[in-house]
């Protein structure tokens, strides 16, 4: 684990779309012709997507208000990252890509080096494409930043994933992998990852009981169920066939467990107990894997195997990603087409969740607070969002032996749901099955003891 705004689960921002998302024209402005404006086309975009930005130097978001869903005029704000020796900015927005005369809309040369945002004030229509940019004026001449373009179309098969994932209210996170039996001696959150390349022989949950897990979820009244199918060391709890990039393979199959136990596929018996319960199941998939390094074909043919082996999966919960491997080395756009061609081929209704620390839609689909770092959803946060937290008040995602019933309070997760849902996101809490492959009594108990607060509190309604 590792890790503005607008007004309703309905909102979109420019990051919204990366299925559909394209880059900017290869050309930086600075190319610029007589006007002062660049004449080079951009890529043509569908007319399914929403796009972000992301220029080295200024990084503009823009950021849609919620009218777009009900086709009404749009007055977009638009920001931007400082740009070091800046002394102004200019916003263009125009709608043709070669910025002519006659095409711009919008020139606001008024803002200065202190100012990190902008409102559109000229109204932009529904379902049109327009093209922007902004550029920062230094003391020594103008530093241009590249030409955009988005479309104001709203992906609504993504809002209405979007906001049957808020409405879940609660569900059970589940950290259980290499991790449970070769950590590091040291008991925080961090410090707790395996190194990679352990012995698959270390793994050996003789009594494990995927059924136990899903029983303990139904106590507590949860809607879903997400469980780390691949943390941070690499090791997978599927029979993956995935090109292994380090020659390696590290997973399940390869432990002396799995050929003693019939090769159990671990997420084929955790899918089948969730729905079996009435619960939607959702895999954490981490792209950073320190056994067999990330490239492109490895992460796209482990999440196709994950995303069509198992049926139709809640959510596809990224970990790993823009904090440590980066999106220059696994690109979210081509990531999410795959999610989304995926759904439309299969019928399903994965929904994307990036756990980035942005708070936003940015390379997401919910906007995602890891509670230990990052603190509780945000006051008056509109975006599609999910707190997750441990049950161990020791912070840790897994298990170990130590305080392993040092465990919140049944009060303080009924406030932390209640906080979480008045602030447009579910709640996710996080268990940790021991080396037995059973979750401790102490958590079970507790979780029971959850369940009849929420219900008794009206909080979650049977």
């Amino acid at each position: 684990m590792r890790s503005i705004s607008i007004a309703g689960a309905l909102f979109v921002t420019l990051l919204l779309m990366g299925g559909s998302m394209v880059t900017s024209c290869k050309s930086p402005f600075g190319s610029a012709g007589e006007s002062g404006y660049d004449t080079i086309g951009v890529v043509e975009i569908p007319d399914t997507m929403v796009m972000r930005t992301t220029d080295v130097s200024l990084i503009p978001v823009l950021i849609f208000p919620s009218n777009g869903a009900t086709g009404e005029s749009l007055l977009p704000v638009l920001s931007w990252n400082m740009n070091t020796g800046a002394v102004k900015y200019r916003i263009v927005l125009s709608t043709t890509p070669k910025f002519n005369n006659s095409s711009i809309i919008a020139d606001d040369s008024t803002s200065s080096n202190t100012d990190t945002s902008k409102t559109i004030t000229t109204p932009l229509s529904y379902n049109t494409t327009y093209y922007w940019v902004v550029n920062a004026k230094g003391i020594g001449g103008e530093a241009w930043s590249p030409k955009w373009s988005f479309t104001t179309k709203i992906d609504s098969s993504v809002i209405k994933r979007q906001i049957a994932y808020v409405a879940q209210q609660f569900g059970m996170f589940i950290h259980f992998s290499m991790t449970t039996y070769a950590r590091q001696p040291y008991n925080t959150p961090m410090g707790e990852w395996e190194l990679g390349g352990e012995d698959e022989n270390l793994f050996r949950p003789d009594s494990l009981n995927l059924g136990q897990w899903a029983d303990v979820a139904k106590s507590a009244h949860c809607r879903y169920v997400v469980m780390t199918t691949k943390h941070h060391g690499g090791f997978c709890l599927w029979p993956s066939q995935a090109p292994w990039t380090a020659g390696r393979p590290h997973s399940i199959a390869q432990s002396s467990w799995y050929q003693q136990h019939g090769q159990r596929d671990i997420c084929r018996e955790f899918v089948d107990s969730v729905r079996s319960r009435g619960m939607q199941p959702g895999f954490y998939f981490s792209i950073w894997d320190r056994t067999n390094p990330a490239t492109l074909p490895f992460v796209k043919a482990q999440i196709r195997e994950l995303l069509t082996n198992y049926g139709d999966i809640k959510v596809i919960w990224f970990d790993g990603w823009g904090w440590r491997v980066g999106y220059g080395q696994i690109p979210y756009d081509t990531i999410a087409n795959l999610v989304h061609h995926l759904n439309d081929s299969l019928g399903h209704n994965t929904i994307i969740s990036e756990n980035n620390h942005r708070f936003s839609y940015y390379n997401s689909e919910v906007a995602q607070y890891e509670i230990p770092i990052d603190g509780p959803p945000l006051l008056g946060n509109t975006y599609a969002a999910e707190g997750n937290e441990p049950l161990r008040s020791d912070k840790c995602w897994f298990w170990h032996p130590q305080d392993e019933c040092a465990l919140l309070s049944v009060q303080t997760v009924t406030e932390n749901i209640v906080r979480a849902n008045s602030r447009n996101a579910t709640y996710l809490l996080d268990l940790t099955p021991d080396t037995t492959g059973l979750i401790p009594q102490c958590q079970v108990q507790l979780m029971q003891e959850i369940g009849a607060a929420v219900i008794a509190q009206g909080i979650i309604q049977q």
